[in-house]
């Protein structure tokens, strides 16, 4: 009996021991216990607000530790969401599937991630602008090469749909316009081809195979690939609706279909994005979520596969790096019309967090406090000291990530989407984003490798990328080529004349000249034509009347191309053939230039000095102007 007691006493004096002994933390060294209230307290802060719903699942050591819901699914019929029911879009989350899909037939042999891709494809399926090979890795890395399009990837209306195969083809292809592993340019065409390989080598239906081999193995019973979902019960009652937020209100938008549903096809709940994370922190590959036979696979999966600096962040299998405090983070995020969403893992502190929202283009700053809360942030801030590499990597950078070869290759222009880098007088470099009203610094700790001063999130920090670090690749020459986040799409740099300023000045001159002479020969007519009701009037010149038919020509070119823009933004995703008829008018330009221009020449002889002046310069526009519109393909 005393020993009994003896070992009650010991017991209880331990316990408590034992029990902070036990106790988990987060990589960012907070308390399991804390997450709730501080995951609410973040949400509180944006739900009903900025967004209508979420669902967020965190896992920790290979099980959930957070599942809930927030807000709404339905604003009209309040429907709250559930974490384990309600139907998320998972939108570009859907991509780090079909990697895994990937990697599971790289283990089984039927793929090798180094092999060129026609071995895999239909003969003369692409259409390539060079003779580098393109490997699986490089569609994983995003550095294929292809030119963003957006022709085509939604629709909605559900016969609209188009089989992979036929969605794929180089009638359909994005142009090829860097060398593959080169340049890092954002692609939905490359996972979409990576999905019709696993098609090819499966010998089933994309969709079909997700199903059986990742989402059935992974339990995750309230999740499809496929797009016409209408028979299944549990996804069509369960979907959330998709909002955009529009001054104060919250807008429904219609229900889209997705063609490159490898990229970004997923419908998913917060639980079963819980279940993939499980899976993907199982370092043994032995438990209840596994997605592959050998853990080996696994492991090789979370390796970097690419980064354009040693420093920077970079690409693992499909994955984005992240380096939030000492935590190395593996992520991918996804935008779809009406819903945004975001995954992260951190393997080595066994570590996951999913959230999925009903809003669209999300970028309020929950997804970066989360990140900061739960995993950590890099000490702030640095000291600044002076480079000589200032001075170098100063000028203006674009996106990779866009549209070369067609009329939208303008809308960086109009945009204003270009980032400024200027030195700073004090050392260091300032760098101005676009969306931004002020410019943060950034320090160079390594060649050409900087660092931002001070830790306040950007624009693009909040719509899901990591602009902490940055570098500059130099050519042989030492001249800057491109500037790069690490992830998402590098920047090249660009060259005065294609600038936003220089552009939008030429643009501007050409537009408003057209205005005026518009505006000045309408109203000389105007006057004429009550002039003569009361006397003769002299006969205008030939060179007269030749050079407001050119002015005004180039007002309804002006007005044509406007209405080509307001057409297309009704609709980002449909077909642009239609819209060329647009750019036939355009010809209306060059052909009138070089006809008027003939007879200007020929009566200049008999004109007074201001005369000419006023017929030449509608000339000299005209031209111009002919010239801006061939640079951005507005006649072609």
């Amino acid at each position: 009996m005393k020993k009994f007691l003896l070992l009650m006493i010991v017991t209880l004096l331990l316990s408590p021991i034992r029990s902070l002994a036990s106790e988990n933390t987060v990589p960012s060294g907070m308390l399991v216990r804390d997450i709730e209230k501080t995951v609410d307290e973040i949400m509180d802060k944006y739900i009903g607000k900025e967004i209508p719903g979420a669902a967020i699942s965190i896992v920790k050591d290979g099980e959930f530790v957070l599942l809930k819901g927030y807000g709404q699914s339905d604003i009209d019929t309040k429907s709250p969401v559930d974490p384990e029911k309600t139907v998320f879009e998972a939108a570009s989350v859907s991509k780090v599937y079909t990697w895994s899909a990937i990697m599971q037939l790289v283990e089984q042999g039927k793929l090798d991630l180094h092999e060129d891709i026609k071995e895999y494809l239909p003969k003369d399926y692409l259409n390539l602008e060079f003779n580098k090979k393109i490997t699986l890795l490089d569609l994983m890395n995003h550095t294929a090469g292809f030119e963003d399009k957006a022709e085509n990837l939604l629709t909605y209306q559900p016969e609209k749909l188009i089989p992979l195969k036929d969605f794929l083809t180089n009638k359909n292809q994005p142009k090829q316009v860097f060398e593959p592993g080169t340049v890092i340019s954002y692609s939905n065409f490359g996972t979409s081809l990576a999905g019709y390989i696993i098609e090819r080598i499966s010998k089933r239906p994309f969709a079909e195979y997700m199903q059986e081999e990742v989402l059935e193995k992974l339990q995750m019973e309230n999740s499809t690939f496929e797009q016409e979902y209408d028979h299944m019960a549990n996804i069509l009652n369960n979907k959330s609706n998709g909002y955009e937020k529009q001054g104060d209100q919250f807008v429904p938008m219609e229900r889209v279909y997705v063609n490159d549903a490898p990229a970004g096809s997923l419908n998913t709940t917060a639980k079963d994005m819980g279940n993939f994370m499980l899976a993907h922190l199982d370092k043994s590959q032995t438990g209840t979520y596994q997605l592959f036979e050998q853990k080996e696979t696994l492991s090789t999966m979370h390796e970097q596969t690419y980064t354009v600096n040693p420093n920077l962040p970079g690409v693992a299998h499909g994955f984005w790096e992240r380096f939030s405090g000492d935590n190395r983070v593996i992520e991918h995020s996804g935008n779809l019309v009406g819903f945004t969403s975001q995954l992260a893992l951190v393997p080595d502190q066994n570590f996951g967090l999913s959230i999925l929202t009903n809003v669209a283009d999300e970028a309020t700053g929950i997804r970066t406090d989360l990140i900061t809360a739960l995993v950590g942030e890099a000490e702030k801030p640095l000291q600044v000291s002076p480079s000589e590499n200032d001075g170098v990597v100063q000028g203006t950078y674009r996106m990779a990530r866009g549209i070369y070869s067609n009329f939208l290759s303008i809308l960086p222009i109009i945009s204003n989407g270009d980032i400024v880098v200027s030195e700073n007088a004090k050392g260091g470099i300032d760098v101005k984003i676009p969306g931004e009203k002020e410019t943060f610094q950034y320090t160079e700790t390594n060649p050409f490798f900087y660092e931002r001063v001070i830790n306040h999130k950007t624009i693009l920090d909040k719509s899901g990328m990591d602009t902490n670090q940055l570098a500059f690749e130099v050519d042989n020459e030492q001249k800057v080529t491109k500037m790069s986040f690490g992830i998402v799409s590098d920047f090249t740099s660009v060259k005065t004349i294609d600038r936003v300023s220089f552009n939008m000045i030429l643009i501007s001159i050409c537009l408003l000249a057209f205005f005026l002479y518009t505006l000045f020969f309408l109203f000389n007519f105007i006057r004429r034509f009550i002039k003569a009701r009361k006397e003769p009037v002299r006969k205008l010149s030939k060179g007269y009347v030749t050079a407001a038919i050119l002015a005004n020509t180039g007002t309804i070119v002006t007005l044509n191309i406007i209405i080509l823009f307001v057409r297309f933004m009704s609709d980002n995703f449909q077909i642009l053939s239609p819209l060329r008829i647009h750019l036939f008018v355009n010809w209306l330009l060059p052909l009138a230039t070089i006809i008027c221009t003939y007879f200007i020449l020929k009566n200049l002889k008999h004109a007074t000095p201001s005369s000419k002046v006023l017929q030449l310069f509608p000339v000299v526009l005209c031209i111009l102007f002919s010239i801006i519109l061939s640079q951005f393909h507005l006649f072609f």
